[in-house]
């Protein structure tokens, strides 16, 4: 496009310069960027989510399922299948939000603290059903009266906002209920937004608000065999309503898809603005050979090799690129820091994604410029030379 640019032979390579460093520029933050957004989502991924979420199922209680006795008998039903070794009810999904109130109080509370806690109403067995853990005191349980109407439980993230040292045994408050008592701390668990943290969380025993019946299937058995014997159960209970599950793996490695097209488009748009540059990177190494060319012959003449041409045609693109990488690395240091604000759990960058984008970068640029700068230095001088 520059080719036949009206001015002075060094303004016009000055702009073909700008445009390659612009486009390298754009791409190293792109890998950059990509790099990050890969290591977060593995790090995402990985992290222990606090429960296990194998073999977890959430089956709906409809129908005769909102007679509370009809529940029990489901429970012991799905046991003595064999399909299911531990189930507890549990209000809503247990993969999306709770309500929320802030008319909790504890000794020591401040009267201008509103904060907000979530509440989940659950039944007996409830983190041995989900696989949590009990960090502190007991789960509910059908051995104590008391746990369907003053006992509560907490997770970590509650205890730390309330500021409790010792919790099991404290007495809070809420509003409308008697006073409650804390009988147990359960460890935080991930089941939200993917990298949030857990919310301050208070369980209750209150079956009447119950939506779920969480179920542990049985992992001796392949999980379609373990299903269908709780299909069986359901149907002969519940047959006006056919059984409808929540796949808790399932349901969290949803909450993960928007994360996962994010970086296949970094990815996709990555190598684009790397494949945009390369072409960019070539023209400018074609017209710098075609203006060089004499010059390269004279010095091959005079017993140049081929090693010191190809050091002398390159130096000049390393330095465009290097300058590109000085450009690039703040400005996707600032646009990664910023999206990695919205994550609780999130890496720290460190200085590797900056080192692997900017070599990358010197060897895409080096592969793309010794091609045409090792067919100009291998020319016959003669050929570039005969007509002087």
């Amino acid at each position: 496009m520059l080719k036949g640019f009206k001015g002075a032979a060094g303004g016009a390579l000055s702009i073909r310069k700008a445009l390659v460093i612009i486009q390298f520029s754009l791409s190293i933050c792109m890998i950059i960027c990509a790099l990050i957004i890969y290591t977060q989502m593995q790090f995402i991924k990985n992290k222990p989510l606090g429960f296990d979420q194998n073999n977890l199922v959430g089956l709906e209680l409809e129908g005769n399922f909102k007679d509370q006795g009809k529940v029990e008998l489901l429970k012991q039903e799905l046991k003595k299948s064999g399909a299911v070794v531990s189930s507890s009810e549990f209000a809503g999904s247990f993969t999306n939000m709770s309500n929320n109130s802030s008319d909790f109080g504890w000794p020591g509370k401040d009267v201008n603290d509103n904060a907000l806690f979530e509440y989940r109403s659950t039944g007996y067995d409830y983190a041995k059903t989900v696989g949590a853990k009990i960090v502190a005191g007991r789960d509910f349980s059908a051995r104590f009266i008391a746990d369907t109407s003053t006992s509560v439980i907490l997770n970590e993230a509650a205890v730390k906002r309330m500021g409790l040292k010792d919790p099991v045994g404290t007495v809070i408050s809420w509003a409308g209920n008697p006073p409650l008592t804390i009988v147990g701390v359960m460890q935080d668990y991930s089941n939200g937004s993917p990298g949030a943290k857990s919310l301050p969380t208070v369980f209750y025993h209150n079956l009447h608000l119950v939506a779920q019946l969480m179920i542990r299937l049985n992992p001796e058995l392949p999980l379609n065999k373990s299903v269908q014997l709780v299909k069986e159960v359901t149907q002969r209970l519940n047959p006006a309503y056919p059984a409808e599950f929540e796949y808790i793996d399932q349901a969290m490695q949803a909450k993960l898809q928007s994360e996962r097209i994010l970086s296949t488009l970094s990815n996709l748009f990555g190598g684009f603005c790397i494949f945009i540059s390369c072409l960019g990177l070539l023209g400018l190494a074609l017209y710098m050979a075609e203006q060089r060319q004499k010059e390269i012959s004279i010095r091959k003449v005079l017993g140049a090799d081929l090693k010191s041409i190809l050091i002398l045609l390159n130096k000049d693109f390393i330095k465009l690129v290097l300058i590109a990488n000085l450009i690039a690395s703040p400005v996707a240091y600032i646009l990664a820091g910023k999206w990695l604000q919205k994550y609780d759990y999130r890496i720290d960058m460190g200085v590797w994604p900056f080192i692997l984008a900017a070599v990358i970068s010197l060897l895409i640029a080096l592969l793309t410029v010794s091609l045409q700068s090792f067919k100009v230095a291998r020319a016959n001088p003669v050929d570039a030379l005969k007509y002087e």
